[in-house]
This record gives structure tokens, sequence and C-alpha cells, in this order.
């Protein structure tokens, strides 16, 4: 028998319902750590059901999630965000009527729990400015670090999500749509983000995503959902060629 506590995250049977109606039925899936797993299909079939459920924001009705050795099955949301469990949103997640620089600060303050007095101590002020400024240095928004975060573009409040996530210190990053909203121009800028996250920074992504294109282009493995079952998975290549996925977004 398989040994699942050396598997990075683990879902097995997994099924969630809200209210009398099901959503996700009998999914289960493996990840190993520094894997990039896209999660597609048509609207409606459960995507962001998935990471709502992984995250701790669903109740669960009835499966196994074992995250790094550990049954997270009952565990709160924010339980499972300090064990390094981290979600975005189809909206980005970031506070908008705060600078880039303020939002940045607030993720380093919660990763790093710095005493209450950070602020009143020089060599925690040049630390902190020190992070700040390379990271925005690589999502090239350090010009706009002064700047009310709700100004940006959607492509640039994008790239200050994924960053707020980088500095957050989780080792899972649960992704929704990264591309929604973003124009064309600024995607591969999101892309290259996401695999420095993933091959320099150690961190395991799962990413929902309508741009299959996108997601084909990033991803290790891709999942497709269908009705709130699991209907293929696989390496982008046999999923983009798999005629079954063909019938799922154009019909017969």
């Amino acid at each position: 028998m398989e040994d699942k506590t050396k598997q990075f995250l683990s879902v097995e049977h997994l099924h969630v319902r809200i209210g009398k109606r099901p959503i996700l039925h009998d999914i289960s899936f493996e990840i190993q750590k520094g894997e990039i797993v896209g999660v597609i299909g048509p609207n409606g079939c459960g995507k962001t059901t998935l990471l709502n459920a992984l995250s701790g924001f669903l109740p669960l009705e009835e499966g196994i999630i074992t995250f790094q050795g550990k049954d997270i099955m009952d565990v709160e949301a924010y339980v499972r965000a300090r064990l390094g469990i981290n979600r975005s949103f189809q909206h980005a997640g970031v506070f908008r009527d705060m600078t880039v620089e303020e939002n940045l600060m607030i993720a380093i303050e919660r990763a790093e729990q710095c005493p209450w007095w950070w602020a009143f101590s020089s060599r925690y002020r040049k630390k902190m400015d020190a992070e700040i400024r390379e990271a925005l240095e690589d999502v090239d928004l350090l010009p706009h670090k002064n700047l009310i975060a709700g100004l940006l573009s959607g492509g640039q409040l994008r790239l200050l999500e994924l960053t707020r996530l980088r500095l957050s210190k989780g080792n899972l990053l649960l992704i929704d749509e990264p591309t929604a909203g973003v124009a064309p121009i600024l995607k591969s800028k999101l892309s290259e983000i996401i695999r420095k996250l993933v091959k320099e920074h150690g961190h395991t992504a799962i990413i929902v995503e309508h741009d299959l294109k996108f997601l084909f282009d990033i991803a290790d493995r891709v999942i497709v959902l269908v009705d709130g079952e699991k209907y293929l998975e696989g390496i982008p290549s046999e999923i983009r060629n798999d005629e079954r996925l063909k019938k799922v977004y154009f019909g017969e």
C-alpha cells in the first residue's frame, strides 16, 4: 500500500455539497512538491469549489485531504493558511485602498511575525524596505510602490497579488483565474512569475484557469472537471490532443 504521508497533497474521494446540491463528487488526485497543476473545465463544473474546499472555505461532506502528511479535513481555513496553504481569488485579493507597499508590508508582517514595535526599529525598517524593493523589482512594480493599489491595471493587480502570495511564505498556492481581466501583453509576465514562484522559490501551485493556452504552457499536469467529477488527468500535451476534451468544450 502506498504511503500517503509521503505525498505533498493527497485528495481521496472528496465530496462537497452546498445545501442540497452536490457540487463535487468522488474527486481524487495527488500532487508532488514543486508541481504546477492546472484545473480546467466548463463553467459550473466545480473548479473554484475545489479550491475553496482545499483552503477550508467550504464544509466537506466526505473524503480525506492530507497535506504534508497531516489530515486537514476538519482543519479551519485560518489554520490551513498557517500550515502553508495560501489562496488567491477570481478578483485580485489585494487591499485596494492601501498602497502597493502597504499591501506587501502586511504580508511580510504576517509571514515573519514581526513584533508590534518593528516600525520603530531601524534594523527592521531596513530589512522590510529591502524585501519590498526586491519583490517589486521582480514584477516591475517598483515605480508604483507608493500608488494606491486600486489604481493599478488588472494585470498589475494580479502581479501584486502573486507577490503577496510569495511573501506570505506559504508553500501551496491555490490560484484562481490569474489571467482574468489581464491584458494579453501582461500574461507572459504572469506566467514568468508563477514559474519563478515554483521553480525558484520552492512553492507548489494549483491553478484554475479558463485560458487553456496559458495553462497548457505553464502546467506540469492538468485535471479536467466535468459536472463535479474528475473527467481527465494527464500532462498538457496528452490533454490538449484528447478528443474527449474537444467534446467537453465544443460538443460532439
